[in-house]
């Protein structure tokens, strides 16, 4: 077990519905799928198991309920030994997901449903003792609260002198949430939504992000990864790194390999100490690995010391 500072992953958890598929299914028809599992999902509930099964020290802080259905999440997490302790909990049925893998095209279709499920507020988060934490993850949600969460960890760091790297996983709603990267030391940006904006590469996206932080001080590093194009990063000083995707012969399941790219990037850049471009290089080789399987215990099967 790691000896550095735990992480904080902030954000939700789901429940997962995942059916196996030979193919799409097609719309108004009743089949059989080939298998079919749930799992705890959630960006941040999913960043949390990567970064255990590589050996981190980890707790999750988001809306924990609690509905019966929502017992066996509450266990996975426990097994896991990923700490809840500061969580608040609701009595409203959990948030789910369908998730439909098609292994002729390699792809996976989600559809969440959450039911308007309550989210966690800054003053939930300002009960969390700080101290304890080297790194806090977040998810690009909640914004006035998440931004007042993140302000809260720049103020502890300038109280106290102890500092925490503060990252953002930025997925959806560019106009309400791009406000939330300039708190942030990194911010791994989706080529889901860099295309939704118009830009074409991880680099024109890296600088385009770049270009949206006013202040003084300094920039966060932008991060894109772009699927098996490998990853793009800027770095505060306007460096720019691209590092090329890790191939695999075949795909088994992608579901949560966004996830695992970010967890190997936590991973490397704070057990290992590794640079920015050694740090995305392993999550790549992290997502790459974790597409060959469902789930994620066959990650345990990386070494940062070997790479």
């Amino acid at each position: 077990m790691s000896q550095v500072k735990s992480v904080l992953c902030v954000g939700c958890t789901v429940i997962d519905f995942v059916t196996i598929n030979g193919s799409f299914p097609k719309e108004d028809t009743d089949r059989r799928c080939l298998d079919g599992f749930w799992q705890r999902g959630g960006n941040a509930s999913n960043v949390s198991t990567v970064l255990r099964v590589l050996g981190c020290k980890v707790d999750f802080f988001g809306m924990l309920s609690r509905s019966d259905a929502f017992r066996v999440l509450l266990d996975d997490l426990r097994k896991r030994e990923i700490g809840t302790t500061d969580c608040p909990f609701t009595d409203r049925d959990p948030p789910f997901s369908s998730v439909i893998l098609a292994q002729d095209s390699g792809t996976r279709t989600i559809i969440h449903c959450n039911k308007d499920y309550p989210q966690t507020t800054y003053e939930d988060f300002s009960k969390i003792n700080l101290s304890q934490y080297g790194w806090v993850h977040f998810e690009a949600r909640n914004t006035p609260h998440t931004l007042k969460m993140m302000q809260s960890i720049r103020d502890y760091t300038q109280r106290t002198g102890h500092a925490i790297i503060i990252s953002l996983d930025f997925e959806t709603r560019y106009e309400q949430n791009h406000e939330l990267c300039a708190p942030c030391d990194f911010v791994v940006f989706s080529k889901e939504l860099a295309g939704q904006l118009g830009w074409k590469t991880p680099r024109e996206s890296c600088v385009e992000l770049a270009s949206k932080i006013r202040g003084n001080g300094p920039k966060p590093v932008f991060i894109c990864p772009w699927g098996s194009s490998g990853a793009g990063a800027l770095d505060a000083n306007g460096n720019y790194y691209e590092m090329s995707s890790y191939k695999q012969d075949m795909v088994v399941d992608t579901l949560g390999a966004g996830d695992s790219f970010m967890a190997g990037f936590i991973y490397a850049t704070l057990e290992g100490q590794r640079s920015l471009a050694e740090s995305v290089d392993f999550a790549n080789r992290v997502a790459s690995h974790k597409i060959t399987g469902f789930g994620y215990e066959h990650i345990s099967q990386l070494s940062l010391s070997k790479v």
